[in-house]
């Protein structure tokens, strides 16, 4: 079997695989044949198996578990971030040109979160911004608690897709956020902000959520042109 047919092969039976798991509702966790059974389940040689089950781990749809072999991997769109975080880096994408497209979308999540949320995304949202006020916070551990904001908003739209389209957007932020010193001068500014956000999400006040959330991402942009000559500056 030459290349081309072995990959043909390979994305079938990964299609196939897929498609049983979503037809019969596999669970996450739930453990599927082993490489021999699949191997005589379709025919195919064991290298097939192997790029079959790359192709699935890929997507984020399973994961090879320790003494479990291959598992089902519960849906939180890891795979179609790191994905997308690849490719928005190589295409060179700025970060003023993230924030712009995160601008738009957040402030349409803001207003659906406070529409649709429920005390359990309150309770989450205000644990989030009370970690963030501690003093001894390192710099990854606040970028993290940032970012988990924005997450936690578009959990609060309970919109599946909306926390898919957010992931990537917010891990392509980590990376570029990560190396910059001057990030954490920000930080009072960024909870102050956040809290705003909260309030009026917290009384479901759609137009509050979003204008307070075009005023902290605006905000975000002009502080961005600053953070990214800072270690440029420092280059040289």
């Amino acid at each position: 079997m030459d290349r081309v047919d072995s990959e043909r092969m390979s994305k079938t039976v990964a299609d196939r695989l897929q498609e049983r798991i979503i037809c019969e509702r596999m669970e996450s966790g739930g453990r599927l044949p082993t490489e021999p059974e699949l191997m005589e389940s379709f025919g195919v040689s064991r290298t097939v198996v192997r790029e079959a089950t790359a192709l699935l781990v890929s997507r984020g749809i399973v994961e090879v578990r320790p003494r479990r072999g291959l598992t089902v991997r519960a849906p939180d769109g890891r795979g179609l971030a790191d994905s997308l975080v690849a490719q928005l880096r190589m295409s060179q994408v700025s970060l003023p040109q993230m924030l712009q497209v995160r601008v738009t979308l957040e402030s349409a999540i803001a207003r659906l979160a406070a529409e649709c949320r429920d005390e359990m995304d309150i309770v989450a949202l205000r644990e989030n911004v009370a970690e963030m006020h501690s003093d001894d916070l390192p710099r990854g551990k606040m970028i993290s608690l940032d970012l988990a904001f924005h997450d936690l908003l578009a959990t609060a739209t309970h919109n599946p897709f909306f926390h898919l389209v957010m992931r990537p957007i917010n891990e392509l932020l980590r990376s570029l956020y990560i190396d910059r010193v001057g990030y954490m001068s920000l930080r009072q500014t960024t909870v102050l902000e956040h809290e705003e956000i909260l309030a009026a999400i917290e009384d479901r006040n759609a137009d509050g959520a979003d204008a307070a959330t075009r005023r902290h991402l605006d905000r975000v942009g002009q502080s961005v042109e600053a953070l990214i000559t800072e270690r440029e500056g420092a280059a040289t």
